[in-house]
């Protein structure tokens, strides 16, 4: 800069220097009033918001710019605001349209809140907007007409809103969309042709009054014919005398009656055909007590005659699972055992296992029946399903499963693991850790079940000899060749977990390549090459910091090791993921982020080390 300004004045061109610095000060004053617009829109929006949890904390008037801001994610390079990432944080009160000041916004998400109101027309402004999400909150009125303008939009998610009126005929130019959700809202009329045709019935399902032309599944569109109010209805004449008339109907009386009491007599005679769970005589329920009061056994026995098939929620090698409705109380999940030298185990190992232990990340047992003809067992029932279902489930139950409830799942399941591996004497292997065993709130608060296979260690024993169980491409390779089973099992099947999540692939996955059997296998290739980061979704790449998707993946191909003395125990893992919360780099649970600058050097090595 010296040497510019010298040669300027040696040439006699003040001039030019005056240029020059007028140039820098132009550019710095472009920049800082940028940044204020983007605070004052920030600021803005927070005055319409109510914020039990304390989310805005940060969130200050006299910072010189937003970036640090909780939810609030920058450019490395122009320091704008690229991200507002808010969900899962029940905040409430209206969208402020001078959001729509953002120029530079590819991401808004602020669904599962209960924002009211109508969606801002401004919206549109956000050109280089990419992701759009405002499911499930209470947003009303017409989806504004000009968010058609949008073409870069690759996600577009307003459902489980109370939002009226058509489709906006822009939509269709809406081409870029690769995920695209109206269901479960008030919408009425045709759905646009073009892009919008590509999505199935889920993406419109819960709108009982859209059709379309052709496509997607919904009723088709057509006029009905209307009766013109000139013409008259012809009136029928009747040439039946009054003495048939009367015959007729004593007859067809008598027929209804005779087919009424007929289906009576085969509902009574199929009856017993029907009943899912005969619990014989000499049988028992027990309940345990707990915080909430629980059904007597009277209520439940009523309760368990009750069940039918459309009551299974899932089966698996044991039993069968259903659900259990009694007025008055929580649902329950009851597990049928099947009637086997295995499943009398298994009924035993749960006992064992979840009749004492009390953690927020295992499912709760609830009770047990035990009787001559059958075994329950009486667990909370959870809604959300398990994390097979949310990740691999049909197109009518997906949702867009975005990076703070990936990072939920993967801490909630740590935790559990952590429990009972290090938290419980005797320590408990439990042996079967796969997506179908990890059950979900509506919250996607994670729960360990199925301890059909779990184990007991004492403190003086290094490992057990067991038969070989377990789900395959979750199994350690030592257990599957030897049976020896210690607490690095669980840490492996776990690294699959976390690689399921990473990569939205299955654990055994036919689309992989036939030189790698499953998962894992395949990672640890890549991993060898420096290449681990091919299995990440796509979208994750797109939208989630690299460095965060990198401290996951290297937790995974800890876990994932072949050799067991090399994989972290669990209660590293647990140490790991929360030190990446206090860090701020973490979203779990609020989805909180610092920006990306911070989190590279130190903190990562930190990370790495803290495995080891």
């Amino acid at each position: 800069m010296m040497t510019i300004k010298a040669r300027m004045l040696k040439n006699g061109a003040p001039i030019e220097l005056f240029r020059f610095v007028f140039l820098l000060l132009a550019v710095h004053f472009r920049v800082s009033g940028a940044l204020y617009v983007d605070k004052a829109a920030l600021l803005a929006f927070k005055a319409r918001v109510d914020d039990p949890r304390g989310v805005f904390s940060n969130w200050n008037d006299s910072d010189t710019t937003p970036c640090n801001w909780n939810g609030i994610v920058c450019s490395n390079v122009t320091h704008f605001v690229t991200f507002i990432d808010l969900p899962f944080l029940n905040l409430s009160g209206t969208i402020a349209p001078q959001l729509g000041g953002l120029k530079y916004l590819e991401r808004l998400s602020l669904d599962h809140n209960d924002f009211m109101g109508k969606i801002p027309k401004s919206l549109s402004n956000l050109t280089n907007l990419r992701i759009l999400n405002l499911r499930h909150n209470s947003l009303s009125g017409d989806i504004p007409l000009a968010l058609g303008t949008l073409i870069d939009l690759q996600v577009l998610d307003l459902a489980e809103n109370k939002l009226e009126g058509p489709i906006p005929e822009s939509f269709s130019n809406l081409t870029s969309l690769s995920y695209f959700n109206l269901s479960n809202n008030q919408l009425i009329g045709r759905v646009p042709q073009g892009a919008l045709l590509n999505f199935n019935l889920s993406s419109y399902s819960g709108n009982a009054n859209l059709c379309v032309d052709d496509g997607v599944g919904l009723p088709a569109c057509s006029l009905s014919p209307v009766l013109s109010p000139s013409v008259s209805p012809v009136r029928a004449t009747s040439s039946l005398s009054v003495v048939q008339i009367v015959l007729l109907s004593v007859g067809l009386f008598l027929g209804f009656k005779f087919i009424i009491a007929a289906i009576f007599i085969m509902r009574w005679m199929k009856k017993d055909n029907k009943i899912e769970i005969n619990l014989g005589t000499g049988g028992k329920i027990v309940m345990f007590q707990g915080v909430q009061s629980v059904p007597s056994s009277k209520e439940m026995l009523e309760a368990l005659r009750k069940i039918r098939k459309n009551h299974i929620i899932g089966e698996g090698g044991y039993g069968i699972v259903y659900k259990l409705e009694i007025p008055g109380y929580p649902p329950l999940a009851v597990k049928k055992l099947k009637i086997c030298l295995e499943s009398e185990r298994s009924f035993e190992n749960e006992l064992d296992t979840l009749g004492t232990l009390k953690h927020r990340n295992l499912v709760k047992l609830k009770g047990f029946c035990s009787g001559p003809n059958v075994k329950l067992l009486f667990y909370d029932y959870l809604p959300g399903g398990n994390l097979d279902q949310l990740l691999y489930g049909d197109k009518e139950e997906n949702v867009i499963i975005d990076w703070p409830i990936r990072y939920r799942v993967a801490l909630g399941v740590a935790r559990g693991l952590a429990y009972l591996h290090h938290g419980c004497d005797p320590r408990i292997i439990h042996g079967d850790v796969s997506s179908t065993n990890i059950l979900l709130d509506t919250d996607f608060e994670s729960y360990l079940s199925d301890f059909g296979l779990a184990k007991l260690l004492t403190m003086n024993d290094s490992h057990v000899t067991v038969t070989v169980g377990g789900t395959f491409g979750y199994v350690a390779p030592e257990f599957a060749k030897s049976g020896r089973a210690t607490e690095k099992v669980d840490v492996y099947s776990y690294g699959v977990i976390l690689l399921e999540l990473l990569s939205g692939r299955r654990a055994v996955d036919e689309d992989m390549s036939d030189d790698y059997t499953n998962l894992a296998g395949w990672v640890r290739e890549l991993n060898s090459t420096g290449k681990s980061m091919e299995v990440v979704d796509k979208n994750l790449r797109d939208t989630v910091p690299s460095v965060e998707l990198e401290l996951l993946l290297e937790i995974a191909c800890h876990c994932i090791s072949l050799k067991p003395q090399d994989r972290p125990t669990m209660h590293k893992v647990v140490e790991t993921l929360e030190l990446l919360t206090e860090t701020g780099m973490s979203p779990a649970g609020t989805s909180m982020r610092t920006s990306i600058e911070t989190l590279e050097g130190s903190v990562l090595e930190a990370v790495k080390v803290s495995l080891l």
